[in-house]
């Protein structure tokens, strides 16, 4: 049994992947496209260069992506939530505070990176697609 945060973006998928190959260390990145399905009609053809489904592992954990039919994208169905995070712990100062600067630059800080009673360095950060990570720094 293993559990993996599977994260659903409105069109953004694609962007949203390389911003991540950006902050984080990144390995095993796949990417399906819906126009890679084989399905032909005009829903695949509005979707084909979106992504139907891709992972890659960040910082050693396997995190999967699509980006959604535009259908589900009203707000009582689609609604990104700031309650569930993704939590990366890092083996320095020096890539806390980078992947913070890169989280932050286009989204929105929750908690200043800085001492906390649990760890050196933490902070909490909303990307700009509205994925909440939470960071933490031991030394």
């Amino acid at each position: 049994m293993m559990l993996q945060p599977f994260i659903t973006f409105q069109g953004q998928a694609n962007e949203a992947i390389n911003f991540y190959e950006a902050v984080f260390q990144v390995t095993n990145k796949e990417i399906m496209r819906w126009g890679d399905s084989g399905s032909s009609n005009a829903e695949s053809e509005k979707m084909k260069d979106k992504v139907l489904h891709a992972k890659m592992t960040i910082c050693g954990t396997e995190v999967m992506f699509s980006d959604t039919n535009p259908d589900f994208h009203e707000p009582e169905v689609f609604a990104p939530s700031c309650f569930v995070s993704l939590a990366v712990t890092f083996e320095s100062e020096e890539k806390i505070r980078s992947a913070y600067d890169k989280l932050a630059e286009n989204g929105v800080v929750l908690m200043e990176l800085g001492p906390q009673f649990f760890a050196n360095m933490y902070a909490w950060v909303q990307d700009p697609f509205g994925v909440t990570w939470q960071l933490t720094y031991n030394s």
